[in-house]
């Protein structure tokens, strides 16, 4: 490699393990030359190095399927392009299953692999032991097969991607050890070594482990944490076949592929052990732990117990090495929040062979263009908040992260580590009241409630979950009488200044130039049309608009306005979210309840749908704003945080006499789900646009120039080639989650984006997109027969273009 350290570069990349060695490769195949890599000892020494090589394809959705899915087509030309033998092999994998719990996972994933563009197929246990010969198969229930999954050799394909990245004209230095990076007015402009400054417009964190190190050089939380990783090798063992297919034994958290003509045995346990409290020691490099058998059992009795040979076979080494793990066991991708031209490509959680490809082609599309190619939301590192990058939270969350790839991936499941974070001001009155709690963005949420002195847990399944019954009273509540729900955790927003009227209609596909006291829902679009998020804007004041966000998305949504501020223009943002709780009163029944907590005429006349006004309720004067998602007539109370707890109090106690019940989150989801209305992230992202979703009556594109609107245009004269459309199963059994390919007249033409059961309806109901290159019409959509993929069984499915409840939205404006 390279040994003189240039002064400047254009790009500068911190780390040469096998994501910024792929990074750098990328962007030399897009044209970039001028492109720096800094390793601080040698390529690939920190952790890539001790990798097992494996290369899966299905991930836990399509973004992270889509990353692994291209490191086959990357890797498999590496060697001819670069001389560099790398050892790639496409020799399939086998994913066994204990239960028939397990059974239903696969069935599902192998149905949303289909979707995907991934082959995989149930086969028989017969068959599972003819492709790994010495493999035992007697306590199975089921195993699938999975042919162009592949491996790799981690040293040897890093080494390719560096030779590669030389081939294209960029620059390697190892041995360089980044001290800090230079900012200017939040933007980047250079980079400190212990050999001296470098200048450059961009700065690419893929520094692993120390990730989050330098993240702290710009203050930008990478939250990620190391913990102990292990794999065993033995020696070689007779009648052991070359390159069998890789096996994974998620019940038994292990997975076994051949290495020299032994066993290689590894895995990711479900209780992990945290290492480097005391920082990363600045000698590391190429680095072991000491051996630690007791936390390696787990691993060894799933081989004994699968494969009888390793009972006499011989271990030659258990390697033990520390890994960066995230806490949602998903990877930290894309510029970073509040630093301009600073990206992260770290956080890979014991995948990165597997995921660096995609990721280093993300990132250089990202650089190149201001955004991907595909959407990444799954994994972009503006997903998580400031104060995740905790050492201690993080500390006490990787013991679970490690073992969440190998984990029953049940609907909903939930982290137990590292809580509570974030209460709301009414969370022990929610507790007292038998919720169970479910947790996003660090904040506490009711999820459901108990109503009959049982122990309120999540108790899993593929089925009707131990919440369900719960969740239909709370539902039904809420379709029938009235309910109340806390929704604290919803971001919020306050644009403010002379020319905020300006920047919204500037962002917003919607028209905000509105009176004060008025509610819109706006799109809020990318130059492909595509939604970056979508938001209700209550204008407050003439130069005040007050935003509603999702919880998950507060960070990437205040970064994007922010950033969208002319610097030129007299405008703010600002983050109010922890000024105020949310209570939310729906239901036919909540104007007469809410009648007798304010004088406030709340009649359609006075205070008609899509207003807000401050209003008297008990003794506080909250933000009242009639909007709904879930379908019914009702009011959300934005509550200065103070006064949160008497207001629940008072809407409780006066609630007694109309039998108000609590919600939690699983009711607001199916409430909203049989409702029709969309979820960012899900049903709607940044490469569907708002007449794909049925969602045009958010857009005025005659209000003048917005984000999006060529597009929009565009699309409108062109027509579309896919279009959202509600489906609900003809069986009220089966259940609706996520990724379900959707069959018209027996093609494939999409997936559920999202799904739930529709208490009021009787079943199962979803949402998704069906696609056709010729183009979707109406008439297209509803002149055929449909059916939903699940576990492995084609339901018969009704289509609708609205919801199939209240498709005029009536209720709501009742």
């Amino acid at each position: 490699m390279t040994t003189t350290l240039p002064t400047q570069a254009r790009i500068v990349i911190i780390g040469g393990g096998i994501v910024g060695c792929s990074t750098v490769y990328h962007l030399t195949k897009i044209g970039y030359s001028d492109v720096l890599l800094l390793e601080r000892k040698e390529i690939g020494s920190g952790t890539t190095w001790a990798a097992a090589g494996l290369l899966a394809q299905l991930r836990q959705n399509q973004e992270m399927t889509n990353l692994a899915k291209y490191a086959l087509q990357c890797y498999a030309k590496l060697e001819a392009e670069t001389g560099v033998a790398t050892g790639f092999k496409m020799n399939g994998a086998i994913g066994v299953c204990q239960t028939e719990d397990r059974r239903r996972e696969w069935l599902r994933g192998a149905a949303m692999a289909g979707a995907f563009g991934i082959e995989m197929h149930e086969i028989s246990l017969k068959e599972a032991e003819e492709m790994v010969p010495g493999m035992s198969t007697d306590d199975l229930v089921a195993a699938f097969y999975l042919p162009n999954d592949g491996i790799t050799d981690p040293t040897t394909t890093v080494q390719a991607l560096a030779r590669g990245a030389k081939m294209g004209g960029a620059t390697i230095v190892e041995g360089v050890k980044v001290t800090d990076i230079d900012l200017k007015n939040g933007v980047v402009r250079g980079v400190s070594t212990d050999q001296g400054e470098i200048a450059c417009e961009i700065v690419v964190n893929c520094a692993g482990m120390w990730g989050r190190y330098i993240g702290q050089m710009v203050g930008v939380g990478i939250p990620l944490y190391a913990a102990e990783h292990m794999h065993a090798i033995t020696l070689p063992i007779e009648g052991i076949k070359k390159n069998f297919p890789t096996v994974r034994d998620f019940d038994g958290c292990s997975y076994f592929k051949e290495e020299s003509g032994g066993i290689l045995i590894g895995g990711f346990e479900p209780v992990a052990k945290p290492w480097g409290m005391q920082g990363i020691p600045d000698g590391f490099k190429y680095t072991e732990l000491s051996e630690d058998w007791d936390q390696f059992e787990i691993f060894l009795q799933c081989g004994l117990k699968r494969f009888s040979l390793l009972e006499s076979a011989q271990i030659r080494h258990l390697a033990v090495v520390p890994e960066s793990f995230t806490p949602d066991n998903a990877f930290l991708v894309g510029e970073a929040p509040g630093v301009k031209n600073f990206f992260v490509g770290c956080g890979m959680n014991s995948v990165g062979i597997a995921s660096a490809a995609g990721v280093g082609r993300a990132l250089s599309q990202w650089i190149d263009q201001g955004y991907p190619e595909e959407q990444l939301w799954p994994v972009d590192v503006r997903r998580y908040f400031p104060w995740q990058q905790n050492s201690r939270y993080l500390h006490d969350r990787v013991v679970e992260s490690v073992g969440i790839l190998y984990e029953h991936h049940y609907p909903n499941r939930q982290r137990t580590t590292a809580r509570p974070v974030i209460c709301s001001p009414v969370h022990d009155r929610l507790a007292d009241n038998g919720a169970c709690f479910s947790m996003i963005a660090g904040w506490e949420r009711a999820d459901w409630f108990d109503h009959q002195g049982v122990k309120p847990e999540h108790i899993y399944s593929w089925g009707r979950a131990n919440w369900f019954d719960h969740q239909a009273r709370e539902h039904m509540a809420v379709r029938e009488n009235v309910g109340l729900y806390d929704l604290s955790s919803m971001g919020k927003l306050l644009v403010q200044g002379p020319d905020a009227e300006a920047v919204l209609q500037k962002l917003c596909a919607n028209d905000v130039a509105v009176s004060v006291g008025k509610v819109v829902y706006t799109p809020v679009l990318n130059a492909r049309g595509g939604f970056e998020t979508d938001v209700t804007i209550t204008r407050i004041a003439e130069q005040s608009f007050f935003i509603v966000t999702a919880a998950g998305t507060t960070v990437r949504d205040y970064d994007y306005i922010r950033r969208r501020i002319p610097a030129d223009a007299c405008a703010t943002v600002a983050d109010v979210t922890h000024g105020y709780a949310m209570l939310a009163v729906m239901g036919p029944q909540s104007r007469d309840l809410l009648s007798i907590l304010t004088d406030e005429d709340l009649s359609n006349a006075a205070f008609p749908y899509a207003t807000a006004k401050e209003m008297d309720l008990a003794y506080a004067r909250p933000l009242a704003v009639r909007m709904s998602y879930v379908g019914e007539l009702g009011w959300e109370f934005y509550i200065p945080t103070m006064f949160a707890l008497p207001v629940f109090d008072a809407i409780m106690a006066a609630g007694e006499k109309f039998g108000l019940r609590l919600v939690g989150m699983q009711a607001v989801n199916s409430l909203r789900m049989e409702t029709g209305y969309r979820h960012w992230e899900s049903d709607i992202t940044p490469e569907d646009t708002p007449y794909e979703a049925g969602l045009g009556f958010g857009v005025k594109l005659d209000k003048g120039e917005f984000d999006g609107r060529p597009a929009l245009i565009r699309q409108k004269r062109d027509g579309l080639t896919k279009k959202m459309a509600m489906f609900t199963l003809d069986d009220p059994d089966p259940m609706l989650y996520a990724n379900e390919p959707i069959y018209r007249n027996g093609e494939v033409v999409g997936q559920i984006r999202s799904g739930a059961y529709g208490h009021l309806l009787g079943c199962a109901v979803g949402m998704g997109y069906v696609n056709h290159a010729g183009g979707v019409t109406d008439d297209w959509i509803i002149s055929a027969d449909y059916e939903i993929m699940i576990e492995g069984e084609k339901v018969p499915a009704k289509v609708f273009l609205r919801s199939p409840y209240d498709p005029n939205n009536k209720r709501t404006k009742m």
